[in-house]
């Protein structure tokens, strides 16, 4: 019986998994009326059903984890719809809203029942509860039901997500890897642009249920006295919260946003300083880029850095102000002319304050300083006030104007990191900064604005034919700006001429180099266990493969992408991720099946160094590890494997010989020397 208990109730194991807490999260904010309305809850819960066919939850465990999570949700749901019934949600209509009409009739209809069918209704199932509270429905009636519809709302998603990840399993055999990547890919972009498609709309309603609830506090008795006590608290407190006008509310939001991300530059300023961490993730990235580089990549990312280029900046800037000047926006002028003065001016004085180096890795000649990021700063600076314009005029929605800006600036930076052309640091820096120059801009265009509110302009045939003509040539050159951008390529970077040890111990004591390796952020280290005197690479593989060691892909973002894939399924020869030693990432990698401590296979890295021995072999470096090639940071180190491997390849007809390498307070690492 109590073996019984046990599989049926959650156990403490799982509750200490964060993916059980995070789905049964997501069905709560689904089950409440407010975040229901754009939190994507359901596919959330569907994905957990697929990760417990992949064996990756426990089935049990997390249908009472969604079960619970949707009963607290509506739990909340119907607090509010109680509250709401007593007129405490002021200026909000939510009976004007439809999805609400949907869930009234649904309960007038079913009653309690409509609580269980209203869970596979998507934004419908945290309006029932609140439906049935603004009906008058009783309370212990209600969680009664409310119980009851946890679970096949639970079973039900759950069920669904198994049933598709069997699904995809049986139909991995006819499919390709980049074919599954590119359906996973399909439903992540579909799954955020619906979740921003119901925000888009949900928008109004949840800035008026905020007003509404302002307003409750307001009325509260506890708010009159406590005003009374302070009059000139209360009254700076109502000014700022002011939402008529522009130095109310809207000001207090931009100054603690301008505060925060002031507060959020100097951080990363004097982490870059000081040479923190983020420093050494800067030089591996960029490490890492380098290696990730392909013909179609550089392309793309070519085209999507030359938004940068200080030609097209300078033609949409052109098109923006003609089409602002014509339309008499004039506050709107004067925040897009701040908001890139600012960005320009802060760029030039802090690159030359700063004087940081570029990467020698990057694809294109730059002569400027490094940080920050000016291609960052103006991504945000420039572009995402374009997109605030947009909105402004109403060419745009609210959220659609911010996802396009957030894709944009997104996208810039990371063609900087890509091409090496500026590092992690300085991307984050001129995102940052850009945001500072974005808020400043924008501040400016509001208050403006409420001083002197627009008047519009109706333009005639001839001026709308004008300003198509015009608008068509700007926007025209700038697309020549990037399909033909040009820079001086930077030469491959020369090789270092190789040196010669007497003992190889050498490259530890006299070199100065790390005797570990880390993973990219740094949090963990694998000491260098084993090394190899070898030919060459093809050398190495001929060795190790007779032995079960299967050479892996080189890294790259497919590669990667796909043993992710193959991760899952347990398949090897997979690409594994990387481990940096003095920033540099692996040369070679290879795995194996044997399998020990949990069924997880020993991966082996290797570097090859500049040094080599009398005999012109090159030296290999190398750490032996337990991971599941992917996920580094619950790896260790098999130094019993790298014994083991030595002891092998010595007693083996391989021609090789054994000798040890020695390094003060660290244990002999296996030294291998192949003929």
């Amino acid at each position: 019986m109590l073996d019984s208990i046990h599989q049926i109730l959650p156990s403490l194991a799982s509750l200490g998994l964060l993916g059980y807490w995070v789905i049964g999260a997501a069905s709560a904010l689904e089950a409440f009326f407010v975040t229901g309305l754009f939190v994507p809850g359901a596919l959330v819960v569907d994905a957990g059903g697929f990760m417990v066919q992949r064996g990756l939850l426990d089935f049990l465990d997390l249908v009472w984890f969604v079960a619970i999570g949707s009963m607290l949700g509506g739990e909340a749901s119907f607090w509010v719809g109680r509250h709401a019934r007593r007129g405490m949600l002021g200026r909000w209509n939510v009976e004007e809203m439809r999805v609400y009409i949907r869930a009234r009739r649904l309960f007038e209809r079913y009653g309690g029942f409509a609580l269980v069918l209203g869970r596979f209704l998507g934004p419908v199932a945290a309006f029932v509860p609140f439906a049935a509270a603004m009906s008058g429905m009783e309370t212990r009636r209600f969680r009664i039901w409310n119980v009851v519809s946890g679970f096949p709302y639970a079973l039900g998603h759950l069920a669904f997500g198994y049933f598709l990840g069997s699904t995809l399993t049986r139909m991995s055999p006819v499919m390709t890897r980049g074919a599954v990547f590119a359906l996973v890919i399909v439903l992540v972009l579909v799954a955020l642009w619906w979740t921003l498609r119901r925000l888009d709309r949900a928008l109004p309603h949840l800035l008026a249920l905020i007003g509404g609830l302002f307003d409750a506090i307001a009325r509260h008795p506890v708010a009159g006295s406590l005003g009374a006590r302070h009059p000139r608290l209360a009254r700076f407190a109502v000014a700022r919260l002011d939402r008529s006008q522009f130095r109310g509310l809207p000001a207090t939001l931009m100054a603690l946003a301008f505060a925060y991300l002031l507060a959020l530059w100097i951080g990363i300023a004097f982490d870059f300083v000081r040479a923190e961490p983020i420093v050494q993730v800067d030089a591996r990235l960029a490490q890492l880029m380098h290696l990730f580089w392909t013909p179609a990549l550089i392309q793309f990312f070519t085209w999507v850095t030359a938004l940068g280029d200080t030609r097209l900046v300078a033609a949409l800037l052109v098109l923006a102000l003609v089409w602002l000047i014509v339309l008499r926006r004039t506050a709107l002028i004067l925040g897009l002319v701040v908001s890139l003065g600012t960005d320009l001016a802060s760029v030039a004085l802090f690159k030359a304050s700063f004087g940081r180096p570029r990467s020698a890795l990057g694809y294109f000649t730059e002569t400027s300083g490094s940080f920050p990021s000016g291609h960052a700063t103006l991504s945000v600076a420039f572009y995402g006030m374009l997109f605030y314009l947009l909105w402004r005029l109403r060419r745009l929605g609210p959220v659609t104007a911010a996802l396009l800006a957030a894709t944009t600036a997104f996208l810039i930076g990371l063609s900087r990191l890509y091409l090496v052309e500026h590092y992690l640091s300085d991307v984050l820096a001129g995102w940052t900064l850009g945001a500072l120059c974005l808020v400043i801009g924008i501040a400016v265009a509001e208050w403006r604005r409420s001083v002197a509110p627009p008047r519009p302009r109706n333009l005639a045939g001839w001026g709308k034919a004008l300003m198509l003509v015009l608008s068509l040539a700007l926007v025209g050159y700038a697309g020549l700006r990037v399909t033909d951008y040009t820079k001086t390529r930077n030469p491959r970077p020369s090789g270092v001429g190789d040196v010669t040890l007497s003992q190889p111990g050498e490259v530890f004591t006299r070199e100065a180099l790390p005797v570990n390796a880390n993973t990219l952020t740094g949090e963990r280290s694998f000491p260098i266990n084993i090394a190899f005197y070898a030919q060459d690479a093809q050398q190495l593989t001929g060795t190790l493969a007779p032995l079960g060691w299967m050479p892996g892909h080189p890294a790259s973002l497919g590669t990667l992408a796909r043993a992710a894939f193959a991760n899952i399924r347990g398949q090897t020869g997979a690409a594994v991720a990387p481990l940096f030693w003095d920033n540099r990432p692996d040369d070679l990698s290879f795995s194996t099946d044997a399998r020990a401590e949990g069924g997880v296979p020993p991966r082996l890295r290797l570097w090859a160094t500049r040094f080599v021995d009398g005999q012109s072999r090159r030296l290999f470096l190398g750490v032996l590890s337990r991971d599941d090639g992917l996920d580094l940071e619950d790896g260790a180190p098999a130094p019993d494997v790298a014994r083991a491997l030595a002891k092998t390849l010595a007693a083996e007809a391989t021609g090789a010989s054994r000798q040890a390498m020695t390094v003060k307070g660290r244990a002999e690492i296996p030294l291998l020397l192949l003929k």
